[in-house]
């Protein structure tokens, strides 16, 4: 039963006085990472706040999902280092009760029976080698493992058997990613990549034959400017995979001969001059695959964490993830023949209330497929979808907030030919002066290949209950909407995005939505970079905050670590060809142009933007005599997860705005 006075206050923006604390903020966030059926019961992964935010795993049942047990000891904490963002941590031996896991303090991966405790599977290295990407197959765990013991890192498929002997099975790319083995185990596929591209630009499909160990019989379908992702096999010669040639990430099948075979049939392996036999690679071509799925959307995105599922499918059907503006559950029967479309109906399941913003597939089996997902309406939950049926059970919420009628819902539109998600001022409590127009945060997305969704957000909500509207901005290089919008970005970094923000902010006021005077710009990681290029390049913005952003490209790519390393290649040009552009649109060379104040947020252990980055900007700052506030925060590191951090950071990003806003701080209306 709601709480709230007949009477709504009329009071300014800004000033609306909201129960929404930082702290509940901060506090009340659960996030589920992965979520796996075994038997009658629901294993998933999520953050314990109460013990530091570590990542624990929870075990359920479908028929008492109220009922939930910890399965690892408090001291053990689920996270892969694999790329620096990891994924995939976890996987469970249908076969046993064992739980394989990575434990985040050393890297190892771990053995658990619920109610024993758990044990190495791999040897300890301090954590300098590290495994990710786990996929539990009969012969073993499949797994990528990164071995970081020297300055180049070396990278493999391995195959650990449930006793701890490790196979490689292939190093044929430098990043790899998605292993999978052929139902009969003859063949290993997987997703890889090399310096400079990032999975979304360019990646190869391997197909290694791994019955002979001493010279490999390889196929490579080479997906040059194409993306390919996510290989599951459907037969011992024949798999689905995702690729984005035709513009989107769609589903296609590949019909292949034995690896062997073809390899042979071509003289792979030959004898060179000096008695040592050498092997070719079987080349495929991308015109080989057939399609399966195409939904208009993306079957398909930014493979940022490993093990990232973006469909899932048996015998019977295919179940994907379409992503445009919202996100799509699709169900389409698996065709019968690669050599045609999906042979049966293709329909949309629809949740419960408003659609999806968005959500991430995790596992399913003969009944119900497992999903999270969030919406306009709900801060996101673990469901249990009935196959049959396309009913939704509830099995764990993300959050467990008690102001949900406090929390602004969000809509997408498109303004200045730009997709955005806009969550307008909003407390049951209070409304407007007459004629007031509100402030707006600006939002800017990291990656820059992330992408706003409308879904219900705590922190978005701390500032629309406050009365401070937020937009979102998917600005070009964003996912969700094809290649050749995220291509928009390719050079441009900088530039497109910057301009993208500012022809959405000057829509939305050009619509009487938001007032001109009070609007403020904030953004984490490379949207960091693109707050401060904005505050540097345009003056539509009162005032800006970085959370962790890139100050100074040529720092940046000696600094970082190696999954990005060549990153800003594609995003502004290869060093030290585009030498002039990186000093030019580095907000470092630009703080004379800021006229505005900032907000400078900043962890000491990052390794991705180090915290030199944050300094060197800030003692710019002190030198042209721009005004600003610094927050450098001890033991966070790329993205806070501590509760004291995410309360003082949001209270300040809070109470900077009210003062460069002109707000009272004090004034409190009950």
């Amino acid at each position: 039963m709601k709480e709230f006075p007949q009477d709504v206050v009329t009071a300014p923006f800004g000033t609306w006085s909201s129960p929404l604390s930082a702290a509940e903020v901060a506090a009340g966030s659960a996030p589920i990472f992965d979520a796996a059926f075994r038997g009658e019961h629901i294993y998933f992964s999520t953050k314990v706040p109460a013990e530091n935010f570590r990542t624990g795993l929870v075990r359920t049942t479908l028929s008492h999902p109220g009922l939930k047990e910890q399965v690892l000891p408090a001291d053990f904490n689920i996270r892969s280092s694999v790329h620096e963002y990891g994924g995939a941590a976890w996987a469970l031996d249908p076969d046993s009760e064992v739980i394989y896991f990575v434990n985040a303090s050393d890297q190892r991966i771990w053995q658990i029976i619920p109610g024993k405790a758990p044990h190495a599977l791999t040897p300890d290295t301090s954590g300098r080698i590290r495994y990710g990407d786990l996929t539990m197959t009969r012969w073993g765990l499949l797994c990528v493992r990164e071995d970081c013991r020297s300055t180049r890192r070396e990278r493999a498929i391995v195959l650990i058997t449930r006793h701890g002997t490790t196979n490689v099975l292939s190093r044929h790319s430098y990043f790899m990613a998605s292993p999978r083995l052929s139902p009969d185990g003859s063949t290993l596929a997987f997703i890889g990549w090399e310096h400079p591209n990032m999975p979304w630009d360019s990646t190869n499909l391997w197909l290694i034959d791994v019955r002979t160990s001493d010279i490999p019989a390889v196929a490579v379908l080479a997906g040059h400017d194409v993306s390919l992702l996510q290989p599951e096999f459907t037969s011992d010669s024949s798999l689905i995979l995702s690729s984005d040639h035709s513009g989107t990430w769609s589903l296609y099948s590949l019909e292949f001969e034995q690896v062997d075979c073809l390899v042979r049939d071509r003289q792979a392996a030959k004898t060179g001059p000096a008695g040592q036999a050498d092997s070719s690679v079987d080349q495929l071509d991308i015109s080989e695959l057939r399609p399966v799925l195409d939904t208009g959307g993306e079957i398909g995105g930014a493979l940022w964490q490993l093990g990232t599922n973006w469909y899932l499918s048996d015998d019977e059907e295919i179940w994907a993830h379409s992503q445009c503006d919202t996100a799509s559950l699709i169900r389409a029967r698996l065709p019968r023949s690669s050599k045609g479309g999906p042979g049966g109906d293709v329909e949309e399941i629809f949740p419960p209330g408003a659609p999806f913003g968005s959500l991430e597939l995790h596992d399913l089996n003969d009944s119900h497929v497992l999903l999270t997902g969030k919406s306009a309406d709900s801060t996101g939950a673990l469901y249990a979808v009935d196959r049959a049926t396309g009913s939704f059970t509830e099995i764990a919420q993300e959050r467990l907030d008690a102001h949900q009628d406090y929390y602004s819902r969000p809509g997408t539109r498109v303004l200045g030919g730009v997709p955005v998600v806009i969550h307008p001022p909003h407390n049951p409590r209070f409304t407007a002066l007459d004629r007031e127009l509100p402030p707006y945060v600006i939002s800017i997305h990291g990656g820059p290949t992330g992408q706003a969704t409308p879904d219900m957000s705590a922190r978005s909500s701390y500032f629309t209950s406050r009365g401070i509207g937020v937009m979102e901005v998917n600005y070009g290089g964003s996912t969700g909407y094809g290649r050749a919008w995220r291509n928009r970005l390719r050079g441009q970094w900088g530039i497109v995005d910057v301009a993208d923000a500012v022809a959405a902010v000057e829509a939305l006021v050009a619509e009487g939505l938001a007032d001109p005077d009070r609007i403020a710009i904030s953004g984490a990681s490379s949207g960091g970079w693109t707050v401060l290029t904005a505050l540097a390049s345009s003056n539509v913005f009162a005032c800006g905050t970085s959370y962790f952003g890139v100050t100074d490209l040529m720092r940046f790519v000696v600094d970082t670590h190696d999954f990005e390393r060549h990153y800003i290649d594609g995003l502004v040009g290869p060093w030290p060809e585009a030498q002039d552009a990186y000093i030019t649109r580095s907000p470092i060379r630009r703080t004379s142009q800021i006229r505005v104040p900032v907000a400078i947020m900043q962890g000491d252990r990052d390794p991705i933007v180090p915290p030199n980055q944050a300094q060197d900007f800030v003692d710019m700052l002190e030198l042209t005599g721009v005004e600003y506030i610094y927050r450098l925060y001890k033991g966070e590191s790329h993205g806070f997860v501590r509760t004291e951090t995410i309360i003082d950071s949001l209270e300040s990003e809070f109470g900077f705005y009210a003062d460069v806003f002109g707000i009272p701080r004090s004034r409190n209306h009950g």
